[in-house]
């Protein structure tokens, strides 16, 4: 009975689990209007932030929609692509706000130093059909960039939000999670080069596959689900002597090994977004092939 207790309370929290990260909100299950349709889309890690973005190789036109949840009608956002360097000094950004009219005002402004306002100016590249709506507590940018992309298809962006004071921007936190608003975007990896919304069949299996290789390395609730179904492997796998037993075994190292692999990418994606002293990269990579070496030998062994 007691058994029967815990394996019920057991399938209780995995559901539970389960169900929250299907609830969870992700760029690739939000729809716009049919007027805005958009070929790729990424998860941002930090701001309750998402970009969804068609690049057109041959035009160089960058159509973006930037959309931060979770906001209320005192604050601010912006969303910025660095042509120079991959932090806030340099950047060419684009804000917007809701004002006491109900109306939502959205601008440029290149920011020149730490001290910036964020007064409207032009950037270094063209932007246009420049819009931004407000509802629901969600902001969404819309614009178009003229935005030729050398590097490889990468370009450097930088998101953040801080709070208005009538209709005056005040300055955001320099803590916690906005001053880690940093990434680099491949465009190349999704352009299309005829800027349309549609994909062949064939494009859209292999993008497919890239937006849930990116989900499972960004997401730490995917990892936690897989931990949990390491867990439940333990009570649930067939008994030593039993036929099905060889399969169990299997089941449980293959989530387990993923979690681990999981771990050490998320690490050394957040060492790519601090950008530390090169030697915290060295020390921990060292750490990791020492672990690997000795994890290989103990296999070998047993």
């Amino acid at each position: 009975m007691a058994k029967s207790s815990n394996l019920l309370l057991y399938l209780s929290v995995f559901i539970f689990i389960i169900t929250k990260l299907a609830l969870a909100q992700t760029c690739s299950n939000y729809k716009f209007s049919s007027e805005n349709l958009f070929e790729s889309c990424n998860d941002l890690h930090v701001l309750d932030s998402f970009i969804h973005y068609t690049y057109n190789s041959s035009s160089g036109n960058l159509q973006v929609a930037y959309r931060h949840t979770d906001l209320t009608s005192k604050k601010w956002v912006a969303w910025a692509v660095n042509p120079t360097s991959t932090g806030m000094v340099g950047a060419q950004a684009i804000v917007a706000y809701p004002q006491p009219d109900g109306s939502v005002r959205a601008y440029t402004s290149p920011v020149s130093s730490y001290q910036t306002s964020l007064q409207e100016g032009d950037l270094s590249f063209n932007v246009s059909e420049l819009s931004a709506t407000y509802q629901n507590n969600e902001m969404i940018i819309f614009a178009t960039l003229s935005l030729p992309v050398s590097n490889g298809g990468n370009i450097n962006t930088v998101w953040q939000d801080g709070s208005l004071s009538g209709t005056s921007l005040l300055s955001h936190p320099t803590s916690g999670k906005n001053i880690r608003s940093v990434s680099t975007l491949n465009l190349l990896s999704a352009a299309s080069g005829c800027g349309g919304a549609g994909a062949g069949a064939g494009a859209g299996d292999s993008k497919l596959g890239l937006q849930v290789s990116s989900w499972a390395g960004n997401q730490p609730g995917f990892s936690l689900a897989l931990t949990v179904l390491s867990v439940f492997a333990l009570f649930l796998r067939p008994k030593p002597e039993h036929k099905y037993r060889v399969y169990g075994n299997i089941y449980h190292h293959t989530i387990g090994y993923t979690v681990i692999i999981l771990a050490v990418v998320n690490v050394f994606k957040g060492l790519d977004i601090l950008s530390p002293e090169k030697q915290w990269r060295n020390a921990y990579t060292a750490i990791v092939r020492t672990l690997g070496l000795v994890s290989a030998m103990l296999e070998a062994f047993t």
